[in-house]
């Protein structure tokens, strides 16, 4: 075994250490940790889950490519800002005890943003290895032209109605994006759950599903008792909370997961398209950092409490 299987054999175990050891301090209530606790958190349950689908397959997303691992990071950050603008509008969710200083602020929130699309990615993995295609399976859909158009605007209609009037059609962000960029995917022939399911094939589908509710139940137990967090309220159905989370608000999880997919695939696609078009994606680059530095005042402005 060479020394880079070796430290991927053994990943589970540095990651379990850095959960350990983080959530000691934040029961001593070290201040640092009270802070960056769920960063701490959220990274070393990406280190565990990725060791473990290397020990399952011998292979994973880290150790497949750690360039992309991190270019998938740094585009995480963005696609989550899409959902943090939206919610300068819907207003479903607040960042509590951040703080003082700026740059540590919003260094912070690139970190804890940087994990959610490597999170869900070595959740489905794990799933995906772990669940029998043959026994998934529910029905083929005849994708066409008009019912592309249908999806696509579906979503667009789901999207204008949840920024028009979000205190009656919040829970539509978390299914708009399929809507809008499912139907993309497929014209282009980039990998779409549309495909998947015109062959009946439910495997990623129902990978994804679970992984986004897994992701769900630990990023609120994480959250919980984390010192810096986030507090979640929804109209209507704000009761029965499991940790910071209204108990309907875990049913968002599910296809929430679903559109990071899309968002994932769109990713993979693009990033090979520009490979050799330089200045084009530096362009893009430079525009994505402007719309995070963007939208990080925001989360200043709307969405942040002291």
């Amino acid at each position: 075994m060479n020394m880079k299987k070796k430290i991927f054999f053994y990943l589970p175990y540095i990651g379990l250490f850095i959960l350990v050891l983080s959530s000691f301090l934040l029961f001593l209530k070290i201040p640092f940790m009270e802070t960056w606790f769920y960063s701490f958190a959220w990274w070393s349950f990406i280190l565990i889950m990725d060791g473990i689908n290397f020990r399952l397959s011998h292979s994973s997303f880290l150790f497949k490519s750690t360039a992309l691992f991190i270019q998938t990071a740094l585009f995480s950050v963005s696609v989550w800002l899409v959902f943090e603008l939206i919610n300068v509008s819907l207003k479903n969710w607040m960042y509590l005890n951040l703080p003082e200083n700026t740059l540590e602020r919003w260094i912070g929130y690139f970190i804890a943003f940087a994990t959610v699309i490597p999170a869900l990615k070595e959740l489905s993995d794990f799933f995906h290895y772990l669940l029998p295609q043959e026994k998934l399976s529910l029905f083929r859909i005849q994708v066409s032209p008009f019912l592309l158009n249908i999806f696509l605007g579906i979503g667009v209609v789901f999207l204008i109605l949840t920024i028009a009037f979000p205190q009656y059609f919040f829970p539509l962000v978390w299914l708009c994006f399929i809507f809008i960029l499912e139907p993309i995917s497929y014209r282009k022939k980039i990998p779409s759950l549309l495909k998947q399911i015109k062959n009946n094939h439910w495997k990623i589908f129902w990978s994804w599903c679970l992984a986004g509710f897994t992701a769900g139940f630990v990023w609120e137990f994480l959250n919980f008792y984390s010192g810096t967090k986030w507090d979640y309220s929804i109209p209507y159905f704000d009761f029965a909370r499991i940790f910071q989370m209204p108990l309907l608000g875990y049913f968002g999880f599910i296809p929430f997961a679903l559109e990071i997919y899309a968002f994932f695939q769109l990713f993979l696609h693009f990033k090979k398209e520009l490979k050799h078009k330089v200045f084009l994606k530096y362009l893009i680059i430079v525009l994505g950092f402007i719309f995070n530095l963007l939208v990080f005042f925001l989360i200043d402005v709307y969405s942040s409490f002291p």
